[in-house]
């Protein structure tokens, strides 16, 4: 057996494990209700840990694609049609089925589930939610997110993304507009924000409903150039430097630094 530790560089081994598997479930190697293979065949069919195996079989519970019966083993509980009924087809297909889609929906007929999240998978975790919570689940949610909420979202950030942060930092808004609209309040009248150029067009939107003056800084390979950063009246940068809409750029530890640096002198 190999020696691993869960906090090494090679934690990522679980989750490149995880996504395999997950292939490999969609794809119909491990069909509904087929057993997968034990921890020991796992670690030496994809030379890993008994570890790694561990972590990324727990991650393919938590995300409903398996479920461990003790004594027993782990079982796919993965079912194609929960994701696309009979008659709809990958996207692939071309524009008519959104047409006839859309057809359907404006004369009023119903329609099949088109949702890219298992029904199996909701309803199972609908029922265990309510035997859990009870009538908890009644009471009206605090402004900034249900505390198991924050705690949830905590561990998943650390265990597939690596990103270490507590509950208190962690907001839960009514989508994305309505989030940006609590920042613009939060900074005063009349700021002067930066903004990347391309990006999300509603953050503009909503900052200038607002008052505030927006500044677009062309977004490159590496994120915004140095030279525009400092040639910039603006006192406030919003980026996102990891997958960046619409241009999908990522910076890397030496541009986010810079960010850093801009925002400790303004």
């Amino acid at each position: 057996m190999k020696n691993e530790n869960p906090n090494s560089r090679k934690e990522a081994a679980y989750i490149k494990l995880y996504q395999e598997l997950v292939q490999d479930i969609v794809s119909g190697v491990y069909a509904y209700g087929t057993k997968i293979p034990s921890k020991r065949v796992l670690a030496d069919k994809k030379d890993v840990s008994v570890i790694t195996v561990d972590h990324a079989l727990e991650l393919l519970n938590e995300e409903g694609y398996v479920q461990s019966k003790e004594r027993s083993g782990v079982y796919v509980i993965y079912k194609a049609e929960d994701f696309l009924k009979e008659g709809w087809e990958h996207e692939s297909t071309g524009l008519k089925a959104e047409t006839d889609y859309l057809e359907k929906v404006n004369k009023g007929t119903t329609v099949p589930y088109r949702g890219d999240f298992p029904f199996s998978v909701l309803a199972k975790t609908m029922r265990r939610v309510i035997l859990d919570y009870d009538e908890k689940i009644l009471i009206k949610s605090p402004n900034h997110g249900c505390l198991e909420l924050r705690n949830e979202i905590c561990h998943y950030l650390a265990r597939s993304r690596g990103i270490d942060i507590r509950p208190a930092q962690v907001i839960i808004g009514s989508g994305a507009e309505y989030l940006y609209g609590l920042i613009a309040q939060m900074l005063g009248p009349g700021s002067v924000l930066a903004l990347e150029d391309p990006s999300y067009g509603k953050i503009r939107q909503v900052y200038e409903s607002m008052g505030h003056t927006c500044e677009m800084l062309p977004i490159r390979e590496n994120g915004i150039a140095t030279k525009d950063l400092e040639k910039t009246g603006a006192q406030i940068l919003h980026v996102t430097p990891f997958n960046s809409y619409p241009s999908g750029v990522t910076v890397d530890i030496s541009k986010k630094m810079e960010y850093l640096r801009w925002a400790k002198q303004k």
